[in-house]
């Protein structure tokens, strides 16, 4: 006959898959079940092995009513959770998918078979640009792998040719730089290294990477003053770019755009009554200057005066006849 830890382990099974907020269960359903697989149980058994599983830390609640209903509350994800991790996943342009839907079945895997059907009926919109490889995911685990470890990381980076085929670049050198941080922006993932003998901090996609490897060389030690977050913020393109500090003006209706831009904690003064002002590390590229230019005139680059003069220069290219005409 089959023993009591044997039965204890199929009730919390069964509470996992059948039972949530909106579906309980009743001792009568759970004895039912357990005599199905052959375990004899009465309601003073059924209330015990609750007991128990409720003292192994599963959060098994209560309905009072005429015959009590039992469900498991708690659950590593609630289902808005679900619902934004399954369209991310959707949504992302790593992973193909195939890989993406079978990710979600196994996401459906820990809730109730009730929030699976849920689930699987949400079909939120897919990225209609899926890969049809998996290089950068299959890449990332070098590079965490490099990161894990303190060690080089070595690739043959690549560009995209007028065809849209993959050619290398520097006639397929070798890169081998020192591991920063993986982030992901504009839909894709980056490195973010230091190149010691090339372009010093730099960003490398990972979908134009190949020939990808984790070396067993240590890498440099990272520069304490490196600070991964403020960085992240100060980047807008992964186009290379120089990083300056920025003196910028704005109106006061726009400080919540300014904070949700380069954080919080941003020093912000005051510079008359509708006039805020900050002081901020930017990657200076044409995508920063197309930000301020966003606004309609309501943010002011005031210094440095070269950034300044990129920014005229460029609304003149923008403004000038094509040639030829």
């Amino acid at each position: 006959m089959p023993d009591a830890r044997a039965r204890l382990l199929l009730l919390r099974a069964y509470l996992m898959e059948h039972t949530d907020e909106r579906h309980s269960v009743t001792a009568r359903e759970i004895i039912a079940h357990l005599e199905l697989s052959a375990f004899c149980a009465d309601r003073r058994a059924v209330y015990a092995d609750i007991e128990l599983l409720r003292e192994s830390g599963l959060d098994i609640r209560v309905k009072r009513r005429r015959a009590n209903e039992y469900y498991l509350h708690t659950r590593v994800f609630e289902r808005t959770e679900l619902r934004l991790l399954a369209d991310m996943i959707r949504a992302s342009r790593v992973l193909s998918r195939e890989h993406s839907e079978a990710m979600i079945v196994r996401l459906a895997s820990i809730v109730s078979r009730h929030d699976a059907a849920w689930l699987r009926r949400q079909r939120g919109a897919a990225s209609p640009h899926k890969p049809d490889h998996e290089r950068a995911f299959h890449n990332a685990s070098q590079v965490l792998l490099a990161l894990e470890h303190g060690s080089k990381f070595s690739f043959v980076y690549c560009q995209f040719t007028a065809r849209k085929a993959l050619s290398t670049r520097r006639g397929g050198e070798t890169y081998i730089v020192n591991p920063c941080l993986l982030v992901y922006a504009e839909d894709h993932y980056y490195l973010i290294a230091d190149h010691p003998f090339g372009d010093g901090i730099a960003h490398y996609r990972l979908d134009q990477m190949e020939e990808v490897r984790a070396l067993e060389a240590p890498a440099a030690p990272a520069d304490i003053s490196f600070d991964a977050a403020a960085y992240a913020r100060s980047v807008f393109s992964m186009a290379s770019a120089e990083l300056r500090w920025v003196h910028l003006s704005f109106d006061r209706q726009l400080l919540g755009a300014m904070l949700d831009r380069f954080g919080a904690d941003v020093p912000v003064g005051r510079m008359d009554e509708d006039t805020l002002a900050l002081f901020a590390p930017v990657c200076v590229s044409p995508p920063f200057f197309g930000w301020v230019f966003q606004f309609g005139g309501r943010v002011r680059i005031l210094a440095p005066e070269d950034v300044r003069e990129q920014m005229l220069l460029m609304l003149e290219a923008s403004r000038a006849p094509e040639r030829g005409r």
